[in-house]
Parts: structure tokens; C-alpha cells; sequence
């Protein structure tokens, strides 16, 4: 009876070993998962620290009748975005995230003014820069349904932009030279719903995001007074299907569509604002490396009313721990 009694010890001892040496082996896969098999947020007690950099070049717009043309005054700007992002799951289901971005912007152009009185032409160019902190984000992220590699997850993101950029120009030289302000001067809000499902070596998901902007004011154009406006609500939907090529390289494709309200500005000399929609392609390609994470993709115009036409490149790196 003692043999057996001890016998039954041994065995519970060795499965609770061996379960233990399981979770761990959990944990160590689950952080160097790849997109295709992460789960829809960090687990309890993970951390991502990741940065990003964007860069367009900017001269074509699709305008009116869809038609992509370049931008009136010969103009053509350069913007690239530095983005630093953090996030944490504080449960296996509820995630935390802060992104800074940091900024740089550059725009040139040129007006060619025609008399026909005095049958002269005059041409005027300008250049304006900008460089610096942008408008920072905080998000939370919440698992309604929680999924799994065999089921469906539905994830909610709330996003909070708050206006901590420089949202007025400085160190004005001229009327059109001057150093292009890096934020928006104007609190957002951004409510995403996304349904995700893994069916190993793929994944697809469905995604729905509504942002409303909250009025602000700011300078809109040099040697003016501020003025309050109000930035467009925003909606996108899109989906996106992701493939492993093998156990440490993913293929994304991202297809979006995005439509904006016209922005409103109480002041007489401000511009108006028109209503932008369009639909960008985004295809990525991610390489993982234990716990790094490299990745690099495009996101394409194709088509759009009042909509940037030019290509926008990103590349990143992520560490998990």
C-alpha cells in the first residue's frame, strides 16, 4: 500500500513538473510568435517596445473626378514621421499602449503670376520646414471575445490623441516661409473594432474604426490671429489576410478604405476643407527573429477624391519581453 501511495506522489510531482516546464515553454513561444500566430493582444505582463519610420514624398493628389494630377503651385513636400511606441498587457485579455511620434516635415513650391496689362510674369518660390515632437497617443485595448489559434477573437481599441506638438508656425521669415508646426492642436478620439481568425499557416481579419475630433485652435497661415476649427470625423473598414512563408517569414496584405468629412473653420481667411475618401493598399512583409521583430511595407493610393496620391513607406523594428 505505501509502495503504491508513493508511487501516485512521484507520478502528480512529475506532472506538475512537467506542466510547469510546458508553461514556460508557452510563454518563450507566445513571445517570439509572428504576426500570423501572436494572439490578438499581449499577454499578462509582456512588454513591446517598438519604433517605426515613415517617409512620402508628396506632390500628386486625386482630385474631384478621381482623376491623380499634381498639386496646384507646383508644390511638393517630403514627411517622414519617427514613431516610438510602447505596449503592455496588464491581462491576457486587456493591453495598454503610448506611441511619440517625432516629426519632419518639408514643403517647397513655386506661384507664377501672369499680367496681361503690363504682359509680366512674376514667379515666386518658397520653402517652409519643420521638425520636431508631434501630437502623442495612449490606447487601450480590450479582448471582447477572446480568441485563440483555433478560435475567433474580437478586439475593441480606444486611442486618445492629445495635442502636444507645436500646432501654430515659427520663426516666420515670410508669408510662405516659415517652420511648419508638427501637431494638430486638436484632441481625438478613436474607437476600432476588429474580428481576427487564425487558421494556421494564415490569418485574416475584418476591422471598423470611427474617430471623432474635438474643436481646437491654432494659426493657420503665418501674420494671422488664431482661429477655432473643428478636423472632419473619420471612418475606415478594411480587411487584411496574412500567410507564413515559413516559421520566421509573414506576408501581410492590408486593403482600406477611408472617408473623411470636411473640416470647419470659424475665421474668413481660412481655406476650405473638402470631403477626402479613398482606398489604400498595404502590403508588408515581417521577418521574425526569436524576439525581434523586422518589418517593412508600402501603403498605395489607388483611387480617392481629394486624396494624397503618393506612395507612403514604412519600415520598423519590434522587441518583445
Amino acid at each position: 500500500m505505501k509502495k503504491i501511495v508513493a508511487g501516485l506522489v512521484l507520478i502528480i510531482f512529475a506532472n506538475a513538473a512537467y506542466s510547469q516546464e510546458e508553461d514556460k515553454l508557452l510563454v518563450s513561444e507566445i513571445k517570439q510568435s509572428t504576426v500570423v500566430t501572436q494572439p490578438a493582444t499581449l499577454g499578462k505582463g509582456f512588454f513591446l517596445i517598438g519604433s517605426v519610420f515613415t517617409y512620402t514624398a508628396d506632390d500628386k493628389v486625386f482630385f474631384e473626378n478621381g482623376k491623380k494630377d499634381y498639386e496646384p503651385g507646383n508644390g511638393w513636400g517630403k514627411y517622414s514621421t519617427e514613431y516610438l511606441h510602447f505596449q503592455f498587457g496588464l491581462t491576457n485579455r486587456i493591453e495598454l499602449a503610448f506611441a511619440l511620434p517625432y516629426k519632419i516635415k518639408s514643403m517647397t513650391g513655386s506661384i507664377i503670376d501672369k499680367s496681361p496689362v503690363n504682359d509680366s510674369t512674376m514667379k515666386t518660390q518658397y520653402k517652409s520646414i519643420g521638425q520636431g515632437i508631434g501630437d502623442i497617443e495612449f490606447g487601450i485595448y480590450y479582448q471582447l471575445i477572446e480568441g485563440s489559434k483555433t478560435k475567433p477573437s474580437v478586439v475593441s481599441k480606444l486611442n486618445a490623441t492629445f495635442p502636444t506638438g507645436e500646432k501654430n508656425p515659427t520663426n516666420i521669415k515670410e508669408i510662405l516661409e516659415y517652420d511648419y508646426p508638427t501637431g494638430n492642436g486638436e484632441t481625438t478620439l478613436a474607437l476600432e473594432l476588429i474580428y481576427r481568425k487564425i487558421t494556421y499557416p494564415y490569418s485574416y481579419s475584418f476591422y471598423g474604426l470611427f474617430q471623432y475630433s474635438f474643436s481646437g485652435e491654432k494659426i493657420m497661415l503665418p501674420y494671422e490671429n488664431s482661429i477655432t476649427f473643428k478636423s472632419g470625423n473619420r471612418y475606415e473598414v478594411g480587411g487584411n489576410f496574412n500567410f507564413l512563408l515559413n516559421d520566421w517569414i509573414a506576408v501581410q496584405n492590408d486593403l482600406r478604405l477611408f472617408y473623411k468629412h470636411a473640416d470647419k473653420y470659424d475665421g474668413e481667411t481660412a481655406w476650405n476643407s473638402l470631403t477626402q475618401q479613398g482606398i489604400w493598399y498595404n502590403p508588408n512583409i515581417n521577418f521574425q527573429f526569436k524576439k525581434f521583430r523586422l518589418f517593412q511595407g508600402v501603403f498605395i493610393p489607388l483611387i480617392g477624391k481629394y486624396f494624397p496620391a503618393n506612395p507612403q513607406y514604412n519600415i520598423g523594428l519590434q522587441y518583445i519581453f
